[in-house]
């Protein structure tokens, strides 16, 4: 993404976080004046900020101007950002993640022998490493067991974003597709941002907008969340539905990766199903 998509990312993504808040949020009090739009207007945004309102317009068109950490601190307090979508502006604005989250944007993704190892350790539970690309590069056997054969796959049928939008099985495979698919394009947005002088991302979001109404739809939205942790509930083919808590860990050896684990939940017969699945091969 160059300088003049990232540009017009950071202004759509202030203009929707501008529009999904109200004034009484904000802190303002209308009374009884009526509004021809929803969310806050732009001399509001700059009023409660301390910025001026040709300043601010010219951020949301998207024009090149130099913006301070201050003054993004400002505007992520006024639009009442959260951790995940502050550090988004941030790294959209070009001033880098801020200091207490500092991410580390190494481009080796090869994964150690000792961390296959783990993953085939952990044969109880399904478990596979993503890269920055939020590409599947390692996985175990119950992992491909439970969520589809990953060595028969291209590099693009293993990201998980792709997937997620493109495959019609894994609308019924997973019990809240919805839910499931809108929490991970946030997360693919956290990615996007901080990866946007990789023309890789670009593509990857022009393939899915030709190929996804959902995606579509939702990349408008700007949602942006962090690495998460959670519950799915799959309806497998073969076991019908597994109820499964899901943890990931950034790899102390290579922080681009996630190692995601996902453990049956408790006073569930998951467990039971998936020492099945394994006994079945």
């Amino acid at each position: 993404m160059g300088e003049s998509t990232k540009q017009k990312e950071l202004a759509d993504f202030l203009k929707t976080r501008r529009m999904r808040l109200s004034p009484q949020e904000a802190g303002l009090d209308t009374g009884s004046t009526r509004r021809r739009t929803p969310g806050l207007r732009r001399e509001e945004v700059a009023v409660l900020s301390g910025v001026s309102l040709a300043w601010y317009t010219y951020l949301e068109q998207g024009r090149q101007i130099r913006v301070s950490d201050q003054v993004l601190e400002s505007l992520a307090r006024t639009l009442k950002l959260d951790k995940d979508e502050r550090n988004y502006l941030f790294l959209l604005a070009g001033q880098g993640v801020p200091a207490d989250v500092e991410f580390n944007a190494d481009n080796n993704e090869n994964i150690s022998p000792a961390v296959q190892l783990i993953l085939d350790g952990l044969n109880q539970y399904p478990a596979y490493v993503i890269d920055r690309c939020l590409n599947i590069v390692a996985w175990n056997q119950l992992a491909n067991d439970v969520f589809g054969s990953f060595e028969k796959l291209t590099d693009l049928e293993r990201n998980i974003v792709w997937r997620m939008f493109t495959r019609e099985d894994y609308r019924t495979l997973f019990v809240d597709w919805e839910y499931m698919a809108k929490g991970l394009l946030a997360q693919f947005r956290g990615f996007y941002g901080r990866y946007t002088e990789d023309p890789w991302y670009q593509e990857l979001v022009e393939k899915l907008m030709k190929v996804s109404n959902e995606f579509r739809q939702w990349w408008e939205q700007h949602e942006v969340n962090s690495i998460p942790d959670g519950k799915k509930e799959i309806n497998h083919p073969k076991l019908g539905l597994l109820k499964m808590d899901y943890t990931s860990l950034l790899l102390a050896e290579n922080p681009n990766m996630v190692l995601t684990v996902f453990t049956p939940q408790p006073n569930s017969n998951t467990k039971e199903k998936l020492n099945y699945l394994k006994q079945d091969r």
